[in-house]
């Protein structure tokens, strides 16, 4: 919904998500490879290892979307509004700290902080992500047309 799978590989990287498999799944003997997450993520998976990844993946990805559109709810938005706004960014920041096993590292505290008051910000009005209605549609006051005062007759 606010961003796809291939983006979320690109912008965070393959091997900073094989690191963050690795410290969730891995047994003694047994480590992920990169291919296991490329095929969880990206393929159909295979085995239990990519099973597991895939729905660790999808999990995160329906909170982050859930976090999301709690706050925009209320703009009822098109997919290429999303796709014009801040939102997308927004979700692969999400996500990163969503998925990162180390929650107390710094830096993804800054991050999510700085996401969630981006989030904020989104729902206030202050960062517009859907273009003004035209005045007509905004309101639901409607005027009367005002009465000339003009005397015809006389002119």
């Amino acid at each position: 919904m606010f961003t796809t799978t291939q983006t979320v590989i690109d912008k965070i990287g393959i091997n900073v998500l094989l690191q963050f498999v690795s410290a969730k799944f891995a047994e003694p003997g047994a480590y992920p490879t990169r291919d296991d997450v490329e095929t969880a993520l990206l393929g159909e998976p295979e085995t239990e290892l990519q099973q597991q990844i895939a729905a660790w993946y999808s999990e995160a990805q329906k909170e982050v979307n859930a976090t999301i559109t709690g706050f925009v709810a209320r703009f009822k938005l098109t997919q290429d509004d999303i796709n014009t706004s801040v939102l997308p960014g927004i979700a692969i920041d999400l996500m990163q700290c969503e998925l990162a096993t180390n929650i107390a590292d710094e830096h993804l505290k800054e991050l999510n902080k700085k996401a969630m008051a981006l989030l904020d910000k989104v729902s206030k009005g202050v960062i517009q992500i859907k273009k003004d209605a035209p005045a007509g549609s905004r309101t639901g006051m409607r005027t009367k047309a005002a009465g000339s005062q003009f005397d015809w007759d006389r002119y």
